[in-house]
């Protein structure tokens, strides 16, 4: 049994069983009506022949079938997209054998099941994702940037066919044994039936892949990513499918939603002797799915929302995931203290701080950046969240403040667009030298309160924003700061500076000097909590137009 199952555009979700002959339009003698004014009375035909179906536009060019105009009759396969003018159709067959892809009874373990090598369970958040993709290695890092390039692709398409097409991609990119790929999500919560959404393969493999129906099962079941090799090995009834599918190793992990449900699975095989997976690979599809889980469901969501409230329900997840990006708990490290806020203009800002121990340093060293994206909302906050997952992993590998400048300048450059940059400031902790080093790129002035005397001096940060100049590091110097006990350094971005009261006058670097003069000697979270409110204040009701941070570092 074939049937069609309008996936987008009006009567979204409406499922029709086919015909012997399926004339399809908005015409009164059609047995699939479209409710389009952009579809004909007669758009396409689709007749049975033989043991498949066929497919013609009524017009030349009034069909698209993945994507491609179609001139005469063409033969439909299971998980073609069909696009009608405004309305996108996928085709499917009923499944049957080892194609089905259905859940079963629990799953035996047997001589024939695949040979599982690896498992992974499904992560429930970035922080557990991150952990266990951060090795300590250069990989690690790689990883990171793969992440982030799926967390952009999540931010720039809200279609969901698009994104996982664009997933596999990003997959084929990184994972270099994989031949085929393919995304399949389930008809429905309370189905069991998969359908394929999105598919990729290898310009020279010749077979379309069909997962395996065992894999499958398990991954369905236990919720368990899996990595299998020797995949030709002797498993039984299976290992007649394997071996016609040509498959010597696979990934097949789930996509699992907030409430545990499945949602999908992303199925991945080799086809080449000697170049299977390996278990980093299963991790960072595993956290993939991660993301790629939480953006089905918003889609779902947003599908049966007006536009303005879709747009804002995706800013507040955007606001919601950006937050939590930034430090949750305040580092105790030794000889400082330290505090930072932000309140964005906008859902989602450009402005990020934050603090960071490194490993093995006895909480004797604390990193400390902070930093400011060119404009405002979901552009400047992608970057913002692109400098985050830079940072963190540059601190491992670089020796000072400056290299890890340099570094991220160099990401910058590579991955933002040319109209876009970011000034920053980032300084280092070392509890044993009780001195500062610290490298600017283009960011506010540096404020030192002196406790001795309670006044306040000064300092040009230098250097040069990030993401404009490739070459820039003849324009990054260390520096090195003492402090005293009780002495007191405020940071912050021009939000601060540059807030506007209701004459039109700007609050300036010098009304934000007397206040530190005036709470500087306040634990680091009440210099903060002070200068915003005091900000506030000389705001009144004026509407702030950028993003506001302070961090306050205080020497105990």
């Amino acid at each position: 049994m074939a049937q069609i199952i309008v996936m987008d555009g009006p009567g979204s979700g409406t499922t029709y069983e086919l015909d012997a002959v399926n004339n399809i339009g908005r015409g009164g003698n059609c047995n699939i009506r479209l409710q389009s004014a952009n579809i004909a009375d007669i758009q396409a035909i689709i007749k049975k022949k033989a043991s498949h179906y066929n497919i013609q536009g009524a017009t030349a060019g009034s069909v698209l079938v993945n994507g491609q105009p179609i001139h005469k009759e063409r033969k439909l396969i299971h998980g073609d997209m069909i696009t009608l003018a405004d309305i996108m159709l996928l085709y499917g067959e009923e499944p049957t054998g080892e194609s089905a892809l259905v859940g079963g009874g629990p799953p035996q373990q047997n001589a024939n099941e695949p040979m599982i090598t690896n498992t992974q369970t499904y992560y429930k958040d970035t922080n557990t994702a991150l952990a266990n993709l951060d090795d300590g290695t250069q990989k690690a890092s790689q990883n990171i940037k793969v992440l982030l390039k799926v967390s952009n692709a999540i931010m720039s398409k809200l279609e969901p066919k698009e994104l996982l097409a664009q997933l596999l991609d990003i997959m084929f990119d990184e994972i270099p044994s994989v031949d085929r790929g393919m995304v399949l999500l389930k008809e429905s919560d309370a189905s069991s039936k998969l359908w394929p959404m999105a598919s990729k393969k290898r310009p020279k493999v010749t077979k379309d892949v069909v997962p395996s129906r065992t894999i499958i099962k398990r991954v369905l079941q236990t919720k368990e990513g899996v990595l299998t090799e020797d995949a030709k090995g002797d498993y039984g009834d299976m290992a007649v499918s394997i071996v016609n599918q040509s498959i010597e190793a696979a990934i097949c992990v789930p996509l699992v939603g907030k409430n545990n449900n499945i949602l999908g699975i992303i199925h991945l095989d080799s086809t080449r002797q000697n170049q299977g997976f390996r278990e980093d690979h299963l991790r960072l599809v595993t956290a993939i799915a991660m993301q790629a889980s939480l953006a089905m469901e918003n889609a779902i969501l947003v599908k049966h929302l007006g536009e303005k409230q879709r747009m804002q329900r995706e800013l507040d997840i955007a606001n919601d995931i950006q937050m939590k990006l930034l430090p949750k708990n305040l580092p105790v490290t030794e000889g400082l203290e330290v505090y930072g806020l932000m309140k964005p203009a906008k859902e989602v800002g450009g402005d990020y701080y934050d603090f960071l121990i490194p490993e093995n340093s006895n909480n004797r060293k604390l990193f400390i950046c902070i930093g400011d994206v060119s404009g405002k909302g979901v552009p400047a906050g992608l970057v913002m969240v692109m400098a985050r997952c830079f940072f963190r992993p540059l601190i491992i590998s670089c020796k000072n403040t400056k290299m890890i400048i340099e570094e991220m300048n160099k990401f910058l450059v590579e991955d933002t667009r040319k109209d876009m940059f970011m000034s920053m400031l980032v300084l280092s902790w070392d509890a044993e030298k009780e001195q500062i080093q610290w490298t600017g790129a283009g960011h506010e002035h540096i404020i030192v309160y002196r406790a001795q005397t309670r006044k306040c001096e000064t300092i040009r940060a230098g250097g040069i924003v990030l993401g404009m100049m490739k070459k820039a590091n003849r324009f990054f110097k260390d520096q090195y700061l003492a402090l005293q006990p009780g002495d007191a350094i405020i940071l912050y971005t021009d939000g601060v500076t540059e807030a506007i009261n209701p004459a039109k006058k700007m609050f300036e670097l010098e009304n934000l000097v007397t206040l530190c003069e005036k709470y500087g000697h306040l634990p680091a979270e009440q210099i903060c909590k002070c200068l915003l409110e005091d900000l506030k204040r000389f705001m009144a009701n004026a509407p702030q137009h950028d993003d506001i941070t302070l961090v306050a570092i205080k020497k105990k």
